[in-house]
């Protein structure tokens, strides 16, 4: 089993240019700033003409959501200053988590000015490989959730797009009006559930308890590094990784990566991809929920499409701004690139689901829709700006009639309207003890 991982490690490692970036920062995950796009696609239009985008984008990088993580290191750090019995990358490592906490003050949660950058260059590239769409007084439509960071995310995409062209007319808005749209994960009472105290939670910690051993991590910054027990080693090297991971988000010219090896990092990246794929996708023990929960998007990017295709609307492009919790089910309930894939050994999850290729900072997906010479409508879809198939057979990749796309996305969501009614029923059938599950228990 020891060969294995390790084999699989290397592959890792040796495929770590392959969005460019470094190995260590795919290992943040979801955390990740967006990868560096060289050559996005192959842009050849094969003789059809674009006429229509639909997108949803990720927030771009930001700063933490929060000092938890921060504190808790700075609190375990100062404490065995003052016994003294820090080594020297301890004390190292405490004058750093110090000073970004000033970096950081007030700062909770906010885009960051990578994260402006990486929207920007989104914009750039999009009006680039589609000029017609962003031309004359083409209509836009693009809206975001209530949270700042998302809203700063659509206002410097657009920025783009209205430099490249005034006259455009953009019809632009934010709020929670947008929230069963958009942030349809606090709306289903039974994910909700589920995410608090699903019978994934159980999976996700032993599997936890098996990957971060903080004992070496421990003695590389603690003298006596035995005197934590092991839970408060492990909650202590967690959050760590977590102010690691999050760091290059930041633009703060500070890296915690050193602190821990390769093979550490690779640990704490499964452990955290497993938590992404158990609660938010295709995992069996979630029973599709996570996923279903996405329909109300689906449906809606389809009903502005069709809208377009029939002639009811003038937009030439609609573009929605949320978060990683929108986009991971929405390309499972796709089931593009085999997003919705369904592993049940949490130690395979790793090897074909990427939560870093999925979602990372300023993460989207883009429907383009051409008309070829006959005026047949086909769409190629975009998943972080690079081609993605279908569970759908074509002889024009990228390149997917849309009637077919269309039927196949139509079954996807009565599948998870399926899913959602037989959910409901169970609640119904049995109400009292789910909520006392869900919000009684501690």
């Amino acid at each position: 089993m020891k060969k294995i991982v390790m084999f699989v490690l290397c592959l890792f490692i040796y495929f770590s240019f392959a969005w460019g970036q470094a190995s260590v920062q795919q290992y943040a995950g979801t955390a990740m700033p967006y990868p560096f796009i060289e050559n996005s696609s192959t842009f050849s239009s094969d003789g059809m003409i674009p006429f229509y985008i639909n997108h949803l984008g990720r927030h771009g990088a930001r700063f933490p959501t929060s000092g938890k993580d921060l504190n808790k290191v700075i609190e375990v750090l100062t404490f065995a200053e003052c016994e003294n019995r820090l080594t020297a990358e301890g004390v190292e490592l405490l004058s750093t988590v110090r000073y970004l906490a000033g970096l950081f003050k007030n700062q909770w949660g906010k885009l960051s000015k990578l994260g402006e950058q990486e929207q920007k260059g989104i914009a750039g590239r999009m009006i680039e490989h589609y000029p017609l769409l962003f031309t004359g007084a083409a209509r836009i439509e693009a809206i975001a959730t209530y949270v700042p960071r998302c809203i700063n995310s659509m206002d410097a995409f657009l920025s783009v797009i209205k430099q490249h062209h005034s006259a455009l007319y953009i019809e632009r808005s934010e709020g929670r009006q947008y929230d069963t749209l958009l942030r349809f994960f606090d709306f289903n009472k039974s994910y909700v559930c589920y995410k608090k105290n699903g019978e994934w939670i159980p999976v996700y910690e032993a599997f936890l308890e098996k990957k971060i051993s903080p004992a070496p991590v421990m003695k590389r910054l603690f003298l006596n590094p035995e005197q934590e027990t092991n839970e408060e080693a492990r909650k202590f090297v967690r959050a760590l990784f977590a102010i690691a991971a999050i760091l290059p988000d930041t633009d703060i010219s500070l890296n915690l990566e050193n602190f821990f090896t390769t093979e550490e990092w690779f640990d704490y990246w499964q452990t955290q991809n497993l938590r992404q794929y158990l609660s938010k996708s295709a995992a069996p023990i979630g029973k599709m929920l996570p996923v279903a929960i996405a329909w109300p998007l689906l449906s809606e990017f389809i009903r502005t499409a069709e809208e377009v295709i029939n002639g009811q609307s003038n937009k030439q492009a609609n573009f929605r701004f949320a978060h990683a919790e929108t986009v991971i089910p929405f390309v499972a309930l796709m089931g593009i690139e085999k997003t919705d894939s369904s592993i049940a050994n949490p130690d395979s999850v790793a090897l074909y689901w990427k939560d870093y290729e999925i979602a990372p900072m300023a993460a989207n997906v883009q429907w383009i829709f051409y008309r070829d010479n006959e005026q047949n409508v086909w769409i190629k879809i975009l998943l972080n700006e690079q081609e993605a198939a279908l569970p759908l057979a074509t002889d024009r990749f990228p390149y997917y009639q849309w009637e077919e796309v269309h039927n196949f996305l139509s079954q996807r969501i009565l599948m998870a309207q399926r899913i959602l009614s037989s959910l409901e029923v169970t609640d119904k059938n049995n109400l009292g003890e789910i909520n006392l599950f869900c919000y009684f228990k501690f």
